[in-house]
């Protein structure tokens, strides 16, 4: 990725509104809040041990009893398009999400100018904020797409038998969205072109149909993560720590280790769903391991 192209054609479209998200203020690429919410540090990775994941957060200078993680929402405006990566959490998840109407709004995007949802899986921080308060689609007249893998998996008779105790409520979360979304939801598959200039980028393991999305703008790509790529410095500096949340732990451990030495190799910038800086940065290689650039 050509750095100076990337700065030139699209730093006016990143400013800080008054809800502290990034929108866009032409055209064009925007990274959007939908708030935040706080998990143990712990959550961080299953495996690890909870020393050694409070060490690697100390050493960053970040709090190391807590995780702040952010929830950014990327939006696209094309002509008469607006396209959403991801849509939120909505009002039921919990405490500090769920901001991305508010974030629209400072945007002047109003929820019916919104034309696709794109979704990179179905995690309720990902998924819930398709549907309003009575239970209809929050973007009217959206069409909605998920991988096909990804909608199968939550929504099979024995969906409820293939996850955590603890994540159950994901699926029936998941099911009853996709249910009231069937008449205006569409699937497709890794590597092909959803929309225009959108392509999908298979980054399967944190659920089983994960994708990610290559943007186009202009000659040059972004690549929106989705939860690829889920924190600064875990997920760069210890990409073989199980993450606390992936579905197929060791199928995302290899996933990360090659989007990684593929995003350090080819300086294409990223907008990650729950990194900092709007998510927005790109990847640098830091001795035999990773680290996380923000910026753009």
């Amino acid at each position: 990725m050509n750095r100076r192209y990337f700065l030139t054609h699209t730093s006016a479209l990143f400013v800080l509104s008054s809800a502290g998200a990034a929108f866009a203020a032409s055209s064009g690429l925007a990274s959007l809040s939908d708030g935040s919410f706080e998990l143990p540090t712990e959550m961080l990775s299953a495996q690890a041990d909870p020393a050694a994941i409070r060490a690697a957060l100390t050493a960053a200078g970040l709090p190391s009893t807590s995780v702040r993680t952010p929830l950014n929402v990327t939006a696209l405006t094309r002509g008469d398009d607006v396209i959403l990566f991801d849509c939120g959490a909505g009002p039921n998840f919990m405490p500090g999400a769920g901001k991305l109407a508010d974030a629209l709004a400072a945007a002047g995007i109003a929820p019916e100018k919104v034309t696709h949802v794109v979704f990179t899986h179905a995690h309720p921080d990902h998924l819930w904020g398709s549907l309003d308060d009575f239970g209809t689609p929050a973007f009217p007249q959206a069409t909605y797409h998920i991988c096909a893998t990804e909608r199968d998996f939550w929504t099979a008779s024995d969906a409820l038998s293939k996850v955590p105790e603890e994540r159950q409520a994901f699926v029936v979360g998941a099911q009853r969205h996709f249910k009231e979304l069937e008449s205006v939801l569409k699937t497709f598959r890794p590597g092909e072109e959803v929309l225009p200039g959108v392509a999908a980028f298979e980054t399967g393991g944190h659920t089983p149909g994960h994708v990610s999305f290559e943007v186009k703008l202009g000659s040059e790509s972004v690549l929106v993560l989705g939860d690829a790529l889920t924190h600064p410095i875990v997920s760069f500096q210890h990409p073989d720590w199980r993450g606390g949340f992936d579905q197929e732990p060791e199928r995302a451990i290899a996933t990360r280790k090659r989007l990684l030495d593929r995003l350090a190799a080819d300086k294409m910038p990223i907008i990650g769903y729950h990194l900092p800086n709007g998510g927005r940065g790109r990847v640098e290689r830091a001795g035999l391991a990773y680290r996380f650039v923000p910026g753009l």
